[in-house]
């Protein structure tokens, strides 16, 4: 049956939300000419896309020229202020670059070639591939190497001259070449006499050298794409090759593109080609739904939603009565017949996750999980000898990367795994229960996480700290943590510490004045819908984290039980990251009680007297005013007693302030201290500021919990 599924055609793909990545292509392009114009020993510029599969690596360079052409002049000619001669000239480059010719080039194709004397030379292997496949892409029989090899000249003024002759353009008319599966020369390197840098023989560097000897030559450009070791190549290829790679970023699609997709994309195979939307959607299920369902699948990522798709419409074809609800929709897609064939050209990547390899698992499952963003050149110590670039690591452990933007113009990159592979890294790291927990957290979290939120990795780490207290430790009050609540708290003592089952982090929709109703907004819970909220959301033995972090709630819920099936205890946990030099002032920790024990009491413990609400103040700093009033302790105010004078607690309710040496000791010296220096100054600090080394020392330290 699978192989029914192997088809790619089950409909006419329509590339979306390329805007961004053509803009830059065509600016690097831009730049070339005018260095070659106006420089008499320049350096080449070519974009470089050195991204995994599903990408939409091949796509994006075949489309290109199309592309560029429904663009108008908004892929050269921006906002930015230049002038009236500047604009004619881009605009001449502009109507040039229209009337382009492509040249796909695949270096799956790249092999040693007669005659025997070049068999092992690169560059000659390159000028073959090159005529090859513009024979090939206008229809043309081709010489047999040998023959070739007398007609044409390793020399790029021999080369372009005959490929131009074979495209049927003129000298003067721009020629776009563009090399696909880049990633083809680890392999392929071997077979090749190439040059030795530092030591090492680096395929990529005697490659993009062939390459800047052909860039000398006018109206010739190149794109270069595929699964490769991206930002190691480009900086040696700086500096050795003396070309300048410019990463094109090829970020996943957001909701609004896959709905573009689903509306514009469609298919033959139904009667009169309708649109994919047309077919899969319906009265009660809208092509909003759909592209929501499938952004949650696949993260976004080109070739796992195509994938997908082609999948659902076979489902389609083959049962015509299929109605799709998002019931049904992960009946399907949760099936393994389709997640093997929405993710077959990384199974064997997936399922064979070396001890190393593991070990980075949970720290790019950290990144994930807790948005921390990182930087282009940001490097990961294997070893004290050994490095690799996080940008590269990324693409080697089958994960993708999203570009971000910031305030401030800077370019930052989250790492996005999408929920298709989740379960199949989770068979590779089957008797890790730290990675198991992490990636089934991750499962859970709603795709919007990843496109709305800042970094939590404060809130995040205090609540993976506390359900691995819950679900993994053998004897829970012998933590540190929880031994200073039990001494605090009679109530917590009497109830059941322990989890019986495994389970993860769960996100809830977050708690306002008002409850959304709009489709268009997230659906949030009310300031009066606490009752529904313990009564129907929060189970035993789960813990919850809202959604937003301006939620009117605690940054954690959960639920414990008592001897009894009536005594129950919701407990919430005010994570106060508080990284200036004033710490969390009593009017704020007010503001925490009023906002949670007080409507709890009123709308559920007034109903339930054998319930009890605790609220704990985890701060990483206290102001002066509130520790000296502690006498610098932990402290637990019960029912009656009065908080600064302003809130009485209610019956039944507890509100525990922790002090900041006992929050210090619960999440580490070291990384509290890497988290106040890379919070000083901005709310959402990225890997650099925090540091790769304390994000490893998380996974030791939530390790050590389990």
């Amino acid at each position: 049956m699978l192989s029914v599924f192997q088809r790619r055609d089950m409909y006419d793909t329509v590339v979306v939300d390329r805007e961004q990545d053509v803009v830059l292509t065509t600016g690097q392009l831009y730049v070339l000419q005018v260095r070659r114009e106006l420089e008499r020993s320049f350096k080449p510029v070519i974009p470089f896309a050195p991204h995994l599969f599903g990408s939409g690596k091949t796509r994006f360079v075949t489309s290109y020229l199309e592309l560029l052409k429904s663009m108008g002049e908004r892929a050269l000619i921006g906002p930015e202020n230049i002038s009236d001669c500047e604009k004619d000239r881009r605009r001449s480059f502009l109507d040039k670059l229209h009337e382009a010719v492509l040249l796909y080039v695949d270096l799956t194709e790249l092999k040693p070639t007669n005659p025997i004397e070049e068999r092992r030379n690169l560059k000659w292997a390159v000028y073959y591939l090159l005529y090859r496949s513009a024979c090939i892409q206008v229809g043309l029989s081709f010489m047999k190497p040998e023959d070739a090899y007398k007609q044409i000249s390793i020399y790029p003024q021999f080369l372009l001259p005959e490929l131009r002759k074979i495209l049927g353009i003129s000298s003067d008319q721009f020629l776009l070449v563009a090399f696909d599966e880049i990633g083809m020369l680890d392999s392929r390197g071997q077979y090749f006499d190439l040059e030795v840098n530092d030591g090492r023989v680096r395929p990529y560097n005697d490659f993009f050298r062939i390459l800047w000897e052909l860039c000398l030559e006018d109206n010739v450009f190149f794109i270069v794409v595929g699964k490769s070791e991206g930002l190691n190549i480009r900086n040696y290829a700086i500096s050795v090759s003396r070309v300048e790679l410019t990463f094109i970023p090829l970020s996943p699609l957001e909701k609004h593109s896959i709905i573009e997709h689903l509306e514009k994309s469609s298919s033959s195979m139904f009667t009169g080609s309708p649109k994919v939307s047309q077919i899969l959607c319906h009265q009660h299920f809208s092509t909003n739904e759909l592209a929501e369902l499938l952004l949650e699948l696949t993260g976004g990522v080109p070739g796992l939603l195509v994938k997908a798709i082609n999948y659902l419409l076979h489902c389609k074809l083959s049962q015509d009565h299929l109605l799709l609800s998002k019931e049904s929709f992960w009946m399907i897609m949760n099936d393994s017949i389709a997640t093997n064939y929405c993710v077959d050209p990384l199974l064997p990547r997936l399922s064979s996750l070396s001890e190393t390899r593991q070990r980075l698992l949970k720290m790019l499952t950290l990144l994930a999980l807790y948005r921390i963003r990182f930087e282009l050149d940001e490097l990961v110590h294997l070893s004290s000898t050994c490095a690799v670039f996080l940008f590269d690591l990324v693409t080697d452990m089958c994960f993708y990367r999203r570009l971000i933007v910031d305030e401030n113009h800077q370019e930052l990159y989250e790492v996005l795994i999408p929920k298709l592979l989740i379960g199949y890294i989770e068979q590779s790291v089957k008797n890790d229960r730290l990675e198991w927990l992490l990636l089934q957290t991750l499962k859970s979290q709603p795709v919007e996480f990843f496109y709305e939120s800042k970094c939590r990795v404060f809130e995040g780490l205090v609540a993976t700290m506390f359900y691995l207290h819950l679900h993994f430790c053998y004897h829970p009050t012998d933590s540190l943590m929880f031994s200073t609540l039990g001494q605090l708290s009679s109530i917590w003592n009497e109830m059941n510490l322990k989890f019986s089952s495994e389970s993860t982090a769960y996100y809830m929709k977050s708690i306002h004045y008002t409850r959304s109703t709009s489709e268009i907004e997230r659906t949030t819970f009310g300031i009066n819908d606490w009752k529904k909220i313990v009564e129907e959301m929060l189970e035993f033995e789960k813990i919850y984290i809202p959604f937003e972090p301006t939620s009117r709630s605690p940054d954690i819920l959960f639920k414990l039980h008592g001897s009894t099936s009536e005594q129950n205890l919701i407990v919430g946990i005010a994570c106060k990251g508080q990284w200036s030099s004033n710490g969390i002032r009593w009017n704020e920790i007010v503001d925490e009680a009023c906002k949670f024990l007080q409507p709890v009491h009123d709308q559920v413990l007034t109903i339930h007297p054998t319930f009890h609400c605790m609220l704990v103040i985890m701060s990483t700093k206290l102001s002066t005013n509130v520790a000296t009033d502690l006498n610098h302790s932990s402290h637990c105010y019960s029912c009656g007693d009065r908080v600064a004078g302003v809130f009485t607690i209610p019956l039944n309710c507890e509100l525990i302030i922790l002090s900041e040496s006992d929050v210090e000791n619960f999440i580490g010296k070291d990384i509290l201290s890497s988290l106040r220096s890379a919070f000083k100054s901005t709310d959402n600090p990225h890997s650099r500021s925090i540091g790769i080394s304390t994000v490893q020392e998380m996974v030791l330290s939530l390790s050590k919990n389990i």
